[in-house]
């Protein structure tokens, strides 16, 4: 992170424009004309993505374009544009993105005709921000939509040494949050010693961002990568329930239009669509067809693109296919090859060493300093007596009883073997085929069921249109729900089931649907919480002396296959409440509740799901009531998944903000005297006037604003509650990194004494040397970043780096880069230490009986998210 020196300045000076309203009434009158248009909640707006994307490209002197054109700023520029070169884009984006339907209109004249672009001089300085109320920066919206732009620019004009290797950099698009790319190269092709084949190129993205309390703006510079398909992809997973989708970068080396447009890559997307053996390829709407329109080159040919991407991305007119978690690829055709269904994934590895990331950090402030930016001071671990690792204290010798629907006698014995060498249970009773007891820790019966092929994918629908495919889906899933209900009765209390189940490519391959969707539906109506696991493989009666090493100790498993079974039946006993009791934090006596309330998205619909965990009681959930089930009590967590899956709790939040807000303050307890915490995420209830509070801009320390008060009325004066108006009552806000990714990776950074190497004399001179600790980082008075330790599971040498062109086999490891958790300890009682509770959040991370990984979120939180799965 990078923030201004004092007293520094960053002066820009240019132009602005507004889009002629002549002109905008035109081409908005077109696009509320297009055929089959289809109402929306909101305005229906211009499709504007496309468009900056375009403008952005077609001319380097453009530094920014506003998503809306009616803004006084909506271009601005460091000199006045060519009018031709506008009216030449918006043309190709009107007839190909508003009004695709208008073939034959004459876009230029039309809206040459409508009037003329005014150009006003706009002199601006990125380093001049004020302050809110609360003492946060307060920088002005043209500073967050040109400086991260403008680092990336200037970086890229002065160019970037890595590890002493020159960089060919290319700008990536603008985006509406003002964030802006920057790829450190071309991509390029790595092969792993196992044939498998791939591209990839570093990305860092640019964007501003502000902390609670902090003054200061801060600029961050994240390091992250694209990974790019070289062969023939042969699953695509699919997000979602519409048909899946691929993002494809495009770009062109010599230009798309001219030669003198800024180097820079552009995202488009496609859609595949399977129907029965056939699979069809298609452009979204976006800037690949626009280009198309205004190209000099050939566009990309998206027969090459399914066929042989490796191609596509060597012509001039480049589309390289993004790889996205799960994607698999086929092995080229050859003498010397695997069979053609014989697939890889992807060879280059995720996530970047800390010496990596500094040396991303250290090489660009260099580049900035004369903009007077400079890098954060380095902050140490923060001073707490909270312990960093609470006790794990689960209940003594409970009694599970788990279905496992498994079909083969291979993962019914996995499940058995890891029930023994990893749970550390054995057997009170002889085993048999249906039927397992186990003591040790837990006492557990496992009883095994055969499904038979009720399992098996569902159909896929042929029929091309999408109607009629979705009644034949509905009644497929309606008779598959009978014959369960028929084989599988309703229980008379939840329990959780293991389901031996094809993984998503398979039935990808073969032509059917993935049933876990729908097993996740059905399931929990019949008082089966599901967890899946997929077959283990039988053994190989020839293993070579490589698979026998991986081997799992004293049996003919893999140790891979040995740790999934683990892992469903730690994950079985999590959903059937296997969970560790609460423990108390630093200077609480007595009884204490830990509260959070989850918004889970559910179409174009929110569930608001408040779990209660208590030092004496089992975690409970409870739902908000909706007209058609008015009442909602608390639950037990192990029913919350039937009540999910039910439809109940699904509110809209345009026209329930208040019932909301209601329901958040009868969270909070506010007569109660209990010691409680509540642990609130920001995302979500900080916007549309859920709790403005929670805001960065508003959050005033131990001043609590109850939720759903205008905050933004001038006539409306917010009562402040102070922690004697309620005792007992603390309120934690939390950010996670993928809420815009405001929330930086933190390591640690030692210094040690060696000998320069440069250094005739051979005085021993300070070497940073860059690591990793756990634990939280104080960035501010009130704010806290919680860093998670390494997983066992991931323990590459900090002495890897990938940022190395000569060592390219590197980019095959992968290296854990914990996210960090931003702790805002809100709301506290009257000598409370804020690091103490802030550390008692964040070693809930690892607060779990079911994983040894840290967990994004505090233990309670974490058992909230998870039950995203059982909205559909």
């Amino acid at each position: 992170m990078l923030t201004f020196t004092k007293g520094a300045t960053w002066p820009c000076t240019g132009y602005r424009t507004t889009c002629p309203p002549a002109m905008l009434t035109l081409l908005e009158n077109a696009w509320h004309s297009r055929p089959s248009r289809r109402p929306r909640n909101g305005p229906d707006q211009l499709p504007t993505r496309s468009l900056e994307d375009l403008l952005t490209l077609i001319d380097p002197d453009i530094t920014a374009v506003h998503w809306n054109p009616r803004d006084p700023a909506w271009i601005r520029a460091r000199t006045e544009v060519d009018p031709d070169l506008l009216l030449i884009a918006l043309s190709a984006w009107a007839s190909s993105r508003v009004a695709p339907h208008l073939p034959d209109t004459d876009w230029y004249t039309l809206l040459e005709n409508a009037g003329q672009f005014d150009w006003a001089a706009d002199d601006l300085d990125l380093a001049d921000h004020g302050l809110h109320p609360n003492g946060t920066a307060n920088p002005q919206n043209h500073v967050f939509d040109l400086l991260p732009s403008l680092a990336a620019e200037h970086v890229t004009t002065t160019g970037l040494q890595l590890l002493g290797h020159q960089r060919d950099l290319r700008l990536g698009p603008t985006r509406a949050d003002g964030r802006r790319t920057l790829h450190l190269g071309t991509p390029e092709t790595l092969i792993d010693d196992d044939g498998a084949a791939g591209a990839s190129v570093d990305v860092l993205t640019f964007h501003l961002e502000k902390v609670p309390g902090v003054s200061e703006i801060h600029l961050h510079v994240n390091l992250s990568m694209t990974r790019l398909a070289t062969h023939p992809v042969d699953y695509i997973p699919r997000r979602g329930y519409g048909d899946p989708t691929i993002s494809v970068l495009l770009s062109a080396k010599d230009g798309f239009v001219h030669g003198h447009e800024r180097p820079m890559l552009l995202q488009s997307a496609v859609t595949i669509r399977s129907r029965g053996d056939r699979s069809e390829w298609s452009w979204q709407p976006g800037a690949a067809e626009i280009l198309a329109r205004l190209t000099r080159h050939q566009p990309p040919s998206l027969e090459q693109l399914r066929t042989a991407p490796g191609d596509a991305a060597g012509q001039p007119f480049a589309a390289h296919i993004v790889h996205s978690t799960g994607m698999t690829y086929r092995y080229p055709d050859s003498a010397d090859s695997p069979p053609a269904r014989a697939t890889h994934e992807h060879p280059v590895g995720t996530g970047y060493q800390p010496r990596d990331h500094m040396e991303i950090l250290t090489q660009v402030a260099q580049q900035l300093e004369d903009k007077g930016l400079r890098p954060l001071t380095p902050n140490r671990k923060a001073a707490t007596r909270s312990k960093a690792r609470l006790p794990l204290e689960l209940p003594i010798t409970p009694t599970y009883s788990l279905e496992a629907w498994a079909t083969s006698d291979r993962t019914w014995d996995a499940l058995l073997t890891a029930a023994a060498t990893k749970l550390g249970l054995t057997p009170t009773e002889p085993t048999t085929s249906t039927a397992a007891h186990l003591t040790g820790p837990i006492n557990l019966t496992l009883h095994r069921r055969d499904p038979g092929s009720l399992t098996a994918g569902l159909p896929r629908s042929t029929d091309t249109d999408p109607a009629a495919r979705r009644v034949a889906y509905e009644k497929s899933e309606a008779e598959r729900a009978a014959q369960l209900a028929e084989a599988f009765p309703r229980l008379s209390e939840p329990i959780a089931c293991i389901v031996e189940m094809e993984g998503p490519a398979y039935f990808s391959r073969t032509r059917q649907r993935d049933p876990k969707p729908f097993f996740k539906k059905v399931l929990p109506t019949l008082r089966r919480n599901v967890q899946c696991l997929r077959p283990v493989a039988p053994a190989n009666p020839n293993p070579t002396k490589a698979a026998l090493a991986k081997r799992f100790p004293g049996t003919d498993f893999s140790t891979t296959d040995i740790e999934r079974a683990a892992s469903a039946l730690n994950d079985a006993l999590r959903q059937a409440g296997h969970l560790p009791k609460l423990p108390l934090p630093r200077g609480i006596e007595g009884p204490f509740e830990l509260i959070t309330l989850w918004l889970a998205p559910a179409g174009e619909r929110i569930v608001p799901i408040l779990i209660r965990q208590h030092t004496d009681a089992p975690p409970s959930a409870q739902l908000m009531p909706t007209p058609s089930h008015p009442t909602e009590e608390p639950m037990p967590l192990t029913a919350l998944p039937e009540a999910l899956v039910a439809g109940r709790g699904r509110i809209s939040l345009r026209s329930s903000r208040a019932a909301l807000a209601d329901f958040i303050t009868q969270a909070l307890a506010l007569d109660s005297t209990a010691n409680r915490l509540l642990l609130v995420r920001r995302a979500r209830l900080s916007e549309h006037g859920v709790w403005p509070w929670l805001q960065d801009s508003r959050i005033t320390f131990d001043e609590l604003v109850l939720p759903g008060i205008d905050m933004k009325d001038p006539e409306v004066t917010p009562t402040a509650r102070k922690p004697g108006d309620h005792p007992g009552l603390r309120v934690i806000r939390l950010r996670e990194a993928s809420d815009r990714e405001a929330v930086p990776r933190a390591f640690g950074v030692t210094w040690e004494m060696a000998a320069g190497q440069d250094d005739e004399s051979g005085e021993p001179t300070q070497v940073a040397r860059y690591g990793r600790f756990s634990g939280i980082v104080e960035i501010a008075e009130r704010a806290f970043w919680g860093v998670n330790p390494r997983s066992d599971q991931n323990q590459t040498s900090l002495a890897i780096t990938k940022l190395d062109p000569a060592q390219t086999l590197n980019r095959t490891r992968t290296c854990s880069n914990p996210a960090s958790l931003e702790i805002i300890p809100a709301f506290l009682q009257e000598g409370d230490d804020p690091a103490d509770w802030a550390m008692y959040a964040h070693a809930q991370r690892r607060l779990h009986a079911h994983t040894t990984i840290a967990t994004t979120w505090p233990a309670v939180v974490h058992l909230a998210s998870l039950m995203d799965e059982y909205i559909v």
